[in-house]
């Protein structure tokens, strides 16, 4: 886009409310993101530096490198052992939990 073509409307119009149409022949799909867990865990300095040189090298998240890696490792073990069922979690009711009405 050349400076003549730019057009101040284009880069606030999602800002202030307005609405753009929608192309109603084009069929909207949901990606539905599973669910992430932050963890912490300890890596050695030397690994650590190897997998960022991966990552930019390779234009890949350290997110998705460390995913790889879990789903290896996963899958070796349920090679070995079978298939790992994770029960789900139990969720609670905090008013039981505490004694309280609802």
């Amino acid at each position: 886009m050349s400076k003549k073509d730019f057009d101040m409307s284009q880069l606030v119009s999602g800002l202030t409310g307005e609405q753009e149409e929608k192309n109603e022949n084009r069929p909207q799909t949901v990606k539905r993101k599973k669910p992430m867990e932050h963890v912490c865990t300890l890596v050695s300095v030397e690994q650590m530096a190897k997998v960022r040189t991966i990552a930019e090298r390779e234009g890949i998240a350290l997110k998705d490198i460390f995913a790889v890696g879990l789903n290896m490792a996963i899958s070796s073990y349920e090679q070995k052992y079978g298939e790992i069922k994770v029960r789900k979690a139990k969720r609670g009711n905090a008013s039981e939990v505490f004694g309280m009405e609802d």
